[in-house]
């Protein structure tokens, strides 16, 4: 099982849905507690702080379907949210649909921002990087 150890450098780790990550803190002495989160947590947890930025219109799939991109409800960020795990960080990976006519790469550093200070405060470790990448722009007529 992948774990990430509080003031032990850990393996790094390849991405995967089953994956996840144990943060190990002393609990009492002498002894050891284990927190383990999920993969499909953090990205629901990063989907979230995706979904409350301004000009943001959803998560989105990885892969479009049938040619088309497809906006995913809350219970399934993990679709739009890659997670990799490599020693004592995060790396995210996020898709995501924008509203058109707004400053693209302003909305892109304030869904970096917010998905950073969510994660870590979260969970309490460190994200090195988010890339976000735009699968479409929705135009209003």
């Amino acid at each position: 099982m992948p774990s990430v150890s509080s003031g032990a450098a850990a393996a790094a780790l390849p991405a995967s849905s089953d994956q996840t990550v144990t943060h190990t803190r002393p609990t009492v002495p002498g002894r050891q507690g284990k927190i383990e989160v999920a993969p499909r947590a953090i990205a629901t947890v990063a989907g979230r702080a995706v979904a409350e930025c301004y000009g943001v219109v959803g998560v989105a799939a990885r892969r479009p379907r049938f040619g088309a991109v497809e906006l995913l409800p809350p219970e399934q960020y993990n679709r739009g949210v890659m997670v990799r795990f490599a020693e004592d960080h995060i790396t995210i990976e996020l898709y995501v649909v924008l509203e058109h006519g707004l400053r693209i790469t302003e909305i892109a550093r304030n869904i970096m921002e917010n998905v950073k200070f969510a994660v870590e405060r979260t969970l309490g470790l460190r994200v090195v990087r988010i890339n976000v990448n735009v699968q479409a722009l929705r135009v209003t007529a």
